[in-house]
């Protein structure tokens, strides 16, 4: 993705990412529900059409970042479906090993690429976002996922979401303060986020307490993630470089 449409990883970043968390969540579970399309033939629709946002970001010259978030959201709700699918074939225990050490390599991946590519993704704050960044976000989503259902069936959802947020913000506050391990900070992040979205996500649809269901939850939520994006300024805060440890 060219450097001109990714955002910059701040305040801004790390809000509209958990937005996104917990929009992609509802989004994911109304697909998979109202689509009716199976795992196989719903996962290929979206990944056709993130295929086509990534051809059209390759023409575009302008400095934009729809393209990036288009991507976050599509990877988001295809991540959702899989977790939700592939969960029941595995073993749990060995499959949250399994996505763990995917992402893992994958993150590590991404920081393995065009050196001034990577420059000017460490000057937004981010690994060089390429193919294996991506493959990291679609594993930290269907490992989000899986590890945010785990704790909401064994804790609740409402007890699971405020503990994940609290594990978000600690990690977020660590994330600021270490820069030297900051590559791996913003993956440990991001996965946190991702399973707080699960967790929330479905504690907004499915509690009796707001009573709101699964497709005002998912328009409730998508609204603010547009709203965070285009009501809050793209340049506020600066941009914190990002590291790879041994780099």
């Amino acid at each position: 993705m060219q450097i001109n449409h990714i955002p910059k990883v701040n305040a801004r970043y790390w809000t509209a990412i958990t937005m996104a968390s917990i929009f992609g969540t509802n989004m994911g579970d109304l697909y998979a529900d109202d689509a009716k399309l199976g795992i196989w033939l719903g996962t290929s629709i979206l990944a056709a059409i993130a295929a086509v946002v990534f051809m059209v970001e390759r023409q575009d010259k302008s400095p934009r970042e729809l393209y990036y978030w288009l991507a976050i959201i599509i990877i988001r709700t295809g991540a959702t479906n899989i977790a939700d699918f592939v969960k029941h074939q595995i073993p749990w225990l060995a499959f949250g090993i399994i996505l763990a050490v995917l992402m893992a390599g994958f993150a590590w991946l991404s920081a393995r690429g065009d050196a001034q590519q990577e420059r000017a993704s460490e000057a937004r704050g981010m690994p060089s976002t390429g193919v294996a960044y991506w493959a990291a976000m679609l594993t930290a989503g269907v490992l989000g996922t899986f590890y945010g259902d785990v704790a909401s069936k064994l804790i609740g959802q409402g007890p699971a979401s405020l503990t994940l947020g609290a594990a978000l913000l600690g990690a977020l506050f660590v994330w600021k303060t270490d820069s030297g391990n900051r590559f791996w900070l913003y993956w440990g992040a991001l996965a946190i986020a991702r399973s707080f979205g699960t967790a929330a996500g479905d504690w907004f649809a499915e509690s009796p307490i707001v009573n709101i269901g699964l497709p005002l939850s998912t328009m409730i939520t998508g609204t603010v993630f547009v709203l965070i994006l285009v009501l809050w300024p793209r340049q506020g805060g600066a941009a914190v470089p990002i590291r790879a440890t041994g780099n």
